[in-house]
Parts: structure tokens; C-alpha cells; sequence
């Protein structure tokens, strides 16, 4: 590793602590193991010392390293880290062991949004009812584009979260995005796919809009399970090269 990737719209600091984050959960620094010294960090990176410890303060505020004043920087223990955060998500699914990693996902998604749904079918407000109507309508202007289909659902899910009234329920929207993102971007040869999960989303509206919340309950269980099979035959598929006159296509995910 040497020298930071600069990347446009994103502030030095948070691309050291990309970097750094990245090496950290991919293994490069097992838990325990000792950091470089900030001399070694600032040769490596090719970034001042105001930069390097800003960056440091923001991967101890997420669990995943310790500072101390003789000893330096320590990588914690993968039980300390704060596995929600959206950054620490995203370094996963980039891990190398991405199987496993969706998996979880969907493990948390089908405690979690099940039950959110069925809270918001008595609890979601006419606006809130709108603007989750307004996201079905924007995936089904999307067509075959997967770039324009991933924020409306997102949008979709987030709003369901946050119709519920729990402030706790609300934060986990950016898990859920980062979920959608890795589980939508799983199958982007096949674009199209996507069109397949509107019955899905459709009918968890339609059961919120009802203020049923055992069929908008049942409804998001059953679309969080289509996706996961999905994924998994997505990923179990073998790669397809894309030929002169027609390019591969993969299992379609639901998401």
C-alpha cells in the first residue's frame, strides 16, 4: 500500500480512512496485530500528519482500532467494531468473503423488516403513504436502468423504517441500503430482472395502504426471501462471457 487514491468529491481524510478501514477488515491487520507508527503511515500514504491522525480519530470512533500514547495504534477485536456502521458494511462486502457476508444481511433483514412493515401499516402517515407510492412508481419509470432502479427501493424500504416512529428502527436504513446495494448490484448484467420484484413491492404497499399489518408483515418476509434465492443462484452460477451479439445474462435479484 502506498499512497492514497485520490478520488473526486471525497475529502483526504475520508480516503485514508477508506484505506486504512479497507486493510483492517480484509485481513491485511488482524485483530490485535499493531499498526505501522505514524511516520510509517504518513510515508506510506503520502499525507500530512494532521490528515493521517484526523483519520485515525474516525476508524476509533468506529471500533476498529485502539491509540494508545506509547504503544500506537492496535486493531480491535471484530466483536468490538461497530458492524452497522455504513463504511464498515461497505469494506465487507469487499472482503473477500462476500458469500457469507450477504447471508448475514439477509439474516438481519428478515428479523428487521417483517416486523417493520407490520408496524407500519398502523402506524404510517398519508405523506409517508405517498412518498412510499411515489418510490414504486420511480422503479417502475426505471425499466431496465439498475443505476436509476437502486434509489427508489432503497427510498422504498427507508421510508418503511421510518413510518414505524422508532428512532432505532430509522437508523437502520443505511444498513438496508447497503444490503439493497450489494444484493441489487449482484445481478446488474441482468437489468432487467429488476422489473420481477414489482409484484413484491407492490404488495407490501398494498397490504401498508390496507393498514394489515399480518399480510404487509407477510408480505416483506416473502420478498427478502425471493431475493435471497435469488442471490444465491446468482451466485452459484457460473460466469457467463458475453458473446459478439449478445452479452451474458444472470439470475435476476428481488430486492
Amino acid at each position: 500500500m502506498t499512497g492514497v487514491v485520490r478520488r473526486r468529491g471525497r475529502s483526504l481524510v475520508d480516503q485514508v480512512v477508506d484505506t486504512i478501514g479497507q486493510d483492517i477488515v480484509a485481513g491485511r491487520f488482524p485483530p490485535a496485530s499493531q499498526l505501522p507508527n505514524e511516520t510509517e503511515w504518513i510515508e506510506r500514504l503520502e499525507v500530512s500528519r494532521s490528515v493521517l491522525r484526523e483519520a485515525l480519530r474516525v476508524l476509533v470512533s468506529k471500533g476498529l482500532i485502539d491509540i494508545r500514547a506509547r504503544t500506537g495504534g492496535r486493531v480491535r477485536d471484530d466483536a468490538d467494531w461497530n458492524l452497522l456502521d455504513p463504511d464498515i458494511l461497505h469494506w465487507r462486502s469487499h472482503s473477500g468473503d462476500q458469500g457469507s457476508f450477504v447471508t448475514e444481511l439477509f439474516e438481519l433483514r428478515r428479523v428487521i423488516e417483517p416486523a417493520a412493515a407490520g408496524l407500519a401499516a398502523s402506524r404510517i402517515t398519508k405523506p409517508q403513504l405517498a412518498d412510499l407510492a411515489a418510490a414504486l412508481d420511480a422503479m417502475m419509470a426505471a425499466g431496465e436502468d439498475s443505476e436509476r432502479f437502486l434509489e427508489p427501493d432503497a427510498r422504498f424500504h427507508r421510508i418503511i423504517l421510518a413510518s414505524v416512529g422508532n428512532s432505532l428502527f430509522r437508523a437502520l436504513g443505511q444498513t438496508v441500503t447497503v444490503a439493497l446495494d450489494i444484493t441489487l448490484r449482484l445481478s446488474l448484467a441482468a437489468p432487467q430482472g429488476q422489473q420481477q420484484s414489482l409484484p413484491f413491492h407492490k404488495t407490501v404497499l398494498d397490504a401498508i395502504a390496507s393498514r394489515d399489518s399480518a399480510a404487509a408483515s407477510a408480505a416483506m418476509l416473502a420478498l427478502v426471501n425471493a431475493s435471497e434465492r435469488d442471490v444465491a443462484e446468482a451466485q452459484a452460477a457460473p460466469a457467463k462471457k458475453p458473446g459478439p451479439a449478445r452479452r451474458a445474462v444472470s439470475k435476476t435479484v428481488r430486492t
